[in-house]
C-alpha cells in the first residue's frame, strides 16, 4: 500500500487516533478493517467505517465520483463498536450517502 503519512488525528476527547493517509485511487486488500476518512485538502468530505474499506469504497466508486477527492485516512480497527466509538469522538459527523 502506497502510505503518504501516518500521523495521529485528535478526538473531542482529548484521545489521539494513529492514521495513516493514502492517496485518492489507492486500492486496499481485501477485508481491511477500519474507520475511513476522505479528504479535499484540509477539508473532510466523508468519514464511515467498514469491515471491508476496499469495498466499499469501490461500490462508490470514490476515486470517480468525488473529484476534489485528495486523500483517504485509514484507521485500522477490526472491532466494529470501537470503530463506531472512534467515529463518534471525532465528531466529524458527515454521512454522504450520495458519494
Amino acid at each position: 500500500m502506497r502510505l503518504l503519512e501516518a500521523t495521529t488525528i485528535e478526538g473531542a476527547s482529548g484521545h489521539h487516533y494513529p492514521i495513516k493517509m493514502y492517496p485518492a485511487d489507492m486500492r486496499f486488500n481485501d477485508f481491511i478493517a477500519g474507520v475511513y476518512i476522505l479528504f479535499a485538502g484540509d477539508r473532510t468530505l466523508f468519514a464511515g467505517h467498514s469491515d471491508n474499506i476496499d469495498l466499499v469504497l469501490q461500490k462508490k466508486q470514490v476515486a470517480n465520483n468525488v473529484p476534489e477527492l485528495s486523500t483517504i485516512g485509514l484507521i485500522r480497527m477490526g472491532n466494529p463498536d470501537k470503530r463506531q466509538a472512534i467515529l463518534d469522538d471525532l465528531a466529524l459527523a458527515p454521512e454522504l450517502s450520495e458519494i
